[in-house]
């Protein structure tokens, strides 16, 4: 077919076509598919997580509604929070053990030393000090040890993609040139690969020790503290635009965009959200309350405009990868409150290098259609504060005080996001087809 016949969806198919090898070449990097791997293995963890979510929001009064939907659940709730918060709030514990042990079967040695190498570069580059569990009426000197686990969720997980690429290098490298304690052979490998490990695990040490305790580098913050002077309190939308470009980036390296952005634009959020409600309720026109970005503003268009139609696309996709169909049937239900999770790190779409590109653009374009949209009156701007966990059309009709323009916004952002992942989908579909038939050729191959 000539160029010039070509439809425009054929032509940016075309282009896209052109990137599929360089994107593929990316995820065969040995640390990349590490990485991926080990979100992918974690992901049970994760799924458990969100299904205990779900039960919790819908029993406990504030969740997804003011009084519980299941209030003979109530006595329960925080309980199944406490699930929630030991699965999905630790999430970067599981993907730093599973990441170690892919990554040291990867590298050739034994997969338990990677993992052990890796979580204890992780526990050294988190803390520099143990502190002390506060207990109301106990005597300071009584108080039990304690660590302080607020990076061992999704801000964490930048922590364990280092803390595993400094452990499996440093081992591969002692190993490489022999720097390790060798026993006989007679001695059992259990036994064996312990010894092997005591050099590696010291040179990891004193690194991950230099780096938090010596050097003061507390990652996760110093990303957090990157980010202060760019997104400055203005309600405008170049900076709402540029947040949403920050976030979307951040997710798709393995990082909590949100909470990362949201750490350093919570505070003037949560101030103007009120003061739009104080205005509202003084009478003041939901079109001419104040502030147009407010903390939910983003539900109307983020993962409607990504992971949604993901969803969709992993549904369609199921007779040519057949493992997709049970992973969307999963990922589903959790989707519907934005809990989403479960896809970016099961599918996964972090560090897919099919899927970077056009969730970045989604959560760009449909934030700033919904920010300019808001500000010109067509969805009503918010002065309500509903639960985050609210589905996107009940929030874009409730937080406004009934509009319209805020139910319909969601559904328009969705088709965008349809239209703009589908050649990028298409490519990421044609290279796991292939991927799977050349494996089942290798291990027909292997057993001929």
């Amino acid at each position: 077919m000539s160029n010039e016949n070509m439809s425009f969806m054929d032509k940016l198919m075309a282009k896209v076509d052109v990137i599929a090898g360089p994107m593929t070449k990316f995820g065969q990097i040995p640390f990349i598919k590490a990485v991926v791997n080990g979100m992918v293995g974690s992901i049970g963890v994760t799924m458990v997580g969100s299904i205990f979510l779900i039960i919790f929001l819908l029993c406990s009064d504030g969740g997804l509604t003011k009084t519980a939907l299941l209030p003979f659940m109530k006595p329960w709730a925080g309980d199944l929070a406490l699930i929630n918060s030991l699965s999905m709030g630790m999430m970067a514990v599981y993907i730093v053990i599973a990441m170690g042990a892919e990554y040291a079967e990867i590298k050739g040695f034994n997969k338990t030393t990677g993992a052990v190498g890796a979580f204890f570069a992780f526990i050294l580059l988190n803390y520099n000090a143990v502190g002390k569990l506060f207990i109301e009426g106990v005597a300071a000197d009584k108080l039990p040890s304690a660590l302080e686990i607020t990076y061992w969720g999704g801000a964490g997980v930048i922590t364990a993609m280092i803390a595993g690429a400094i452990a499996i290098n440093v081992i591969h490298l002692c190993y490489k040139y022999n720097i390790r304690i060798k026993l006989p052979d007679s001695v059992p490998p259990a036994i064996s690969d312990s010894f092997s490990a005591i050099i590696p695990y010291f040179i990891i040490a004193i690194i991950c020790w230099g780096i938090r305790t010596i050097g003061g580098f507390n990652i996760p913050e110093m990303i957090g503290n990157m980010l202060l002077p760019v997104l400055s309190a203005a309600d405008n939308i170049f900076i709402y635009s540029l947040q949403q470009f920050l976030s979307a980036l951040l997710w798709t390296c393995g990082l909590h965009g949100d909470n990362i952005t949201g750490a350093v634009t919570s505070a003037f959020l949560n101030t103007w959200i009120g003061e739009n409600n104080a205005a509202a309720m003084a009478g003041t026109a939901v079109s001419q309350l104040p502030y147009t970005w407010t903390p939910n503003l983003c539900r109307l268009s983020q993962w409607v405009s990504s992971c949604w139609p993901i969803l969709v696309y992993m549904f369609m996709s199921s007779k040519k990868l057949p493992h997709l169909k049970p992973l969307a049937a999963i990922c589903f239900p959790p989707a519907i409150f934005c809990i989403i999770e479960p896809i970016m790190f099961g599918l996964p779409v972090v560090l897919n290098p099919f899927l970077i590109i056009p969730f970045v653009v989604t959560h760009t374009i449909t934030g700033a259609l919904t920010y300019w949209l808001t500000a010109i009156g067509f969805v009503g701007k918010m002065y309500l504060n509903l639960p985050w966990a609210t589905p996107s059309p009940i929030l874009g009709y409730l937080a406004a005080g009934g509009s319209i323009g805020g139910f319909v916004i969601v559904f328009i952002n969705f088709l965008i996001g349809m239209v703009i992942f589908y050649p990028f989908w298409k490519a990421y579909e044609k290279s796991e087809v292939k991927r799977i038939e050349e494996e089942a050729a290798a291990t027909a191959g292997a057993t001929a």
